[in-house]
């Protein structure tokens, strides 16, 4: 997963979130807000904040997406009009994830469960590890070699995890596969 580029600002009722996903689609994204809970994700972007004051969902809240520079723009309505949320510009702080309030157990059983049932209402792992998105320089663009059309493309793939790297370039004939040869891990979407 990617974390996005993001811009957080504030007047006195309402919290604005703008998140750059320049190559997400726009018909498929999350977006859940509760409390001091920011959750956003369109594949492959994944954005979640621990904000320093609370938000509420109570019908004011807007959204719109900038398709030209890519960038959704979210306004959430304070929970107290007028409050001043400190801390805003403390990336490191807004996405480290709350700690957990449950005690999961550390041993679990495998082997117990049934074989090739599959849990079609899994959960996404809203929990997992981000860092704050950094801009690359103009000059060390320039080492990385270009491609796609007319060459507009380098670093596309520098910031994907090794397992979707390794799915894209498992194919060797696309045009030969079909969904049975596909990995199921790679077709829940």
């Amino acid at each position: 997963m990617l974390t996005p580029s993001f811009d957080l600002s504030q007047d006195p009722d309402f919290l604005t979130i703008a998140i750059r996903v320049p190559h997400a689609r726009v018909s498929e994204f999350d977006v859940y807000f509760q409390g001091v809970d920011f959750k956003f994700y369109a594949k492959p972007y994944f954005l979640r904040l621990t904000l320093p004051g609370r938000i509420v969902e109570n019908g004011s809240e807007q959204g719109s997406y900038d398709a030209d520079k890519g960038i959704f723009t979210i306004q959430l309505p304070k929970e107290t009009p007028g409050q001043h949320f400190e801390g805003l510009n403390m990336l490191t702080a807004l996405l480290a994830p709350r700690k957990s309030r449950t005690a999961k157990p550390l041993v679990e059983e495998i082997g117990a469960s049934e074989e090739g049932v599959e849990d079609d209402d899994e959960e996404f792992d809203w929990e997992i590890e981000q860092s704050p998105y950094e801009e690359v320089s103009e000059s060390a663009l320039n080492l990385q070699g270009h491609y796609g059309f007319g060459g507009l493309r380098s670093g596309v793939f520098q910031r994907l995890q090794i397992s979707e790297i390794m799915w894209y370039l498992s194919f060797s004939d696309c045009s030969a596969k079909n969904a049975v040869q596909v990995p199921p891990y790679h077709l829940k979407g």
